[in-house]
């Protein structure tokens, strides 16, 4: 039984994307396995003879979540990870997990979460399981926890080993992590668009920093306080120069050199609004400056568009709510010719 969906001569993470892979060769599954997961070994429980061996999954933002499953029992090892953080769950059935000291007896409702320093061992199989594992960059674990705590984190990010999937942020991260799953099979899934990716990427990665326990989880669950009106003047002169660019909060509070939540504490305590709200008002005064003086042949929905408005109706009803008319409205007063 050869490779389907990638072949094995073909499979590396670089360019996965979506696979489906499965073998009934021990060396070809320790082959493509260590491309798209780590090197690691294999201890068979059976004869090789009854090796089955599939896996399935997606890369997404660097991440790559797979679902994999052996027909026999298994016990694999591998060395330090490096440069992933890797949590591991069966969706059925029970494993086994070791870093170090660390030992979880996972399920569907407990997960162990390895970091990038310690072998790890993973045993189970004695009966049907689908294993569950998430691999996520240390880069991008480190910049989003970093952006979450509004500074640069002077430690490692260390969790504790386990995660209960029974908890109520459990269960949402769980939510979280089922969406990309949907991208696994389904070409169509809304992960094709790139945006979308992004943003379950993010939800699930920061969804585990906030939830699941770890070296900084007194920290990110602190309450923010509001930052002084200094910070929240660099954000509109931010905006104000950069008002045609894409801009997401991150993107400003990285700028102020303050966490996300801070900023729009600061937004509301000194304005009463919030920054991507402030923002659009920005951007609806740029639409309304260009088609006072506009020319005959000005199209209302190309300068919309041009300032971060791509949806004409819901453009329309906040230009109408702010200045009192509709853009053609305003757009029909600047070109009336003048009289004489």
């Amino acid at each position: 039984m050869r490779a389907t969906g990638v072949s094995a001569a073909d499979a590396s993470a670089e360019a996965l994307g979506r696979f489906a892979i499965q073998s009934k060769i021990p060396d070809e599954a320790l082959d493509i396995g260590g491309k798209v997961y780590y090197p690691h070994h294999l201890d068979m429980g059976r004869s090789a003879e009854d090796f089955q061996w599939r896996t399935k999954g997606i890369t997404l933002e660097g991440v790559t979540l797979g679902l994999l499953e052996y027909g026999t029992p298994m016990k694999i090892s591998t060395g330090d990870l490096e440069t992933a953080y890797q949590v591991n769950f069966p969706r059925f059935g029970r494993m086994k997990f070791s870093q170090g000291n660390s030992v979880v007896l996972g399920s569907p409702s407990l997960a162990a979460i390895h970091g990038p320093v310690g072998p790890t061992t993973l045993q189970g199989w004695s009966e049907p399981t689908q294993l569950l594992g998430l691999k996520i960059p240390t880069s991008l674990m480190h910049q989003e926890l970093e952006a979450l705590l509004g500074r640069s984190a002077e430690k490692e990010l260390a969790f504790e080993g386990s995660f209960d999937l029974t908890s109520h942020r459990g269960k949402e991260w769980r939510a979280a992590v089922e969406l990309l799953i949907a991208g696994v099979s389904n070409p169509d899934s809304l992960l094709s668009s790139p945006l979308m990716a992004h943003a379950a990427v993010q939800y699930a990665v920061r969804g585990l920093l906030l939830s699941a326990p770890n070296n900084f989880s007194e920290e990110l669950a602190g309450d923010a306080e509001a930052v002084g009106s200094a910070a929240v003047r660099r954000a509109i002169d931010f905006m104000e120069s950069n008002a045609h660019l894409p801009i997401t909060l991150e993107a400003l509070a990285a700028d102020a050199f303050v966490s996300p939540r801070a900023l729009q504490l600061g937004f509301r305590k000194h304005l009463d609004t919030t920054p991507m709200d402030h923002l659009r008002s920005i951007r609806l005064r740029r639409v309304r400056s260009e088609l006072i003086s506009a020319r005959p042949s000005t199209r209302v929905g190309d300068v919309a568009a041009r300032w971060g408005f791509p949806h004409a109706g819901r453009f329309a009803i906040h230009y109408a709510k702010t200045f009192g008319e509709a853009p053609s409205q305003t757009l029909k007063k600047s070109t009336e010719p003048t009289a004489s």
